[in-house]
């Protein structure tokens, strides 16, 4: 007796915070971007994925419904309660006819092959931790808030510097840097740290989020931090940890585009406290 498939796994997505490198304990949404025509106008719109527990989505290559995802397919990553920074991802798929063939051929492709485990940073409201070394603060461009900026805060020589924390901003400029190491300083335990905080974002500058963004058809039309094209996982060898592991999902490679301000600026942190920094970080492409 032969069965017939309906349904195989297009995408696994799992959510992980990037502070505690586990799978997200809140609810996040994740969704996908599909182009749509309405009033004749050609718009884009974000269709949720399955939710499989908490953290975990999936897309299936779904034989009852509809066309095929498209390639490559626009992951979004996004939490309306400010834990996290919200982030885009492209990511190109094991289309139904590979896996398939696969399948036929006595093998398949292995689910780590078509997992997706971007890292989430923190956003503003964030739960800290008691204890946390960190910053608080802003990006500006050009006396506006600079959306979906990137920040790292660097200790250490000129030339022989070391990044010692990163943070996302989010669609206002915000952002929240917990400084994850001290570097060569863990050994003395200092009381406080001087850090050069860098800021990075796209070139020339997008625009600032805001009224603009009010004009998109009722928020049919996703506006959101650029785009991160993320490579396929291969199926063989079997995908590793580190696979699903990189610098890029991880949130450490900055956008497409991206460039270090022209202007730096130098903060001292005390160790176990959060400083929050009133005055703007300029970002100056």
């Amino acid at each position: 007796m032969t069965s017939l498939v309906l349904h195989r796994l297009a995408l696994g997505v799992e959510v992980v915070d990037a502070v505690t490198g586990r799978v997200v304990d809140v609810p996040v949404q994740v969704a996908r971007e599909v182009p749509r025509v309405l009033r004749r106008r050609q718009l884009v719109v974000a269709l949720p994925l399955e939710a499989s527990g908490t953290g975990r989505y999936r897309l299936r290559h779904d034989l009852r419904h509809g066309p095929p995802p498209p390639q490559p397919l626009v992951v979004r990553v996004d939490d309306p309660r400010r834990r996290f920074v919200p982030r885009r991802l492209t990511v190109p798929l094991w289309t139904l006819p590979e896996i398939e063939a696969a399948e036929t051929a006595g093998g398949h492709v292995p689910v780590r092959a078509r997992l997706l485990r971007p890292r989430l940073l923190p956003g503003s409201a964030y739960a800290l931790p008691h204890g946390t070394t960190g910053l608080r603060g802003q990006v500006h461009h050009i006396g506006r808030p600079l959306p979906w900026a990137r920040v790292e805060a660097r200790i250490g020589p000129d030339g022989d510097e070391q990044v010692v924390g990163r943070a996302h901003g989010d669609e206002r400029g915000e952002f929240l840097l917990i400084v994850t190491t001290l570097g060569d300083l863990d050994r003395s335990l200092p009381d406080v740290v001087d850090l050069r905080v860098v800021v990075l974002g796209p070139s020339p500058a997008a625009p600032a989020a805001g009224a603009d963004d009010q004009e998109e058809d009722n928020g049919e039309q996703p506006t959101g931090p650029p785009a991160e094209p993320v490579p396929r996982t291969p199926d063989r060898p079997p995908p590793a940890d580190t696979d699903l592991d990189t610098p890029l999902l991880r949130g450490e490679i900055p956008p497409p585009g991206y460039r270090e301000s022209s202007v730096d600026r130098r903060i001292t942190v005390t160790v176990g406290r959060v400083r929050r920094e009133p005055t703007p970080f300029p970002f100056s492409p």
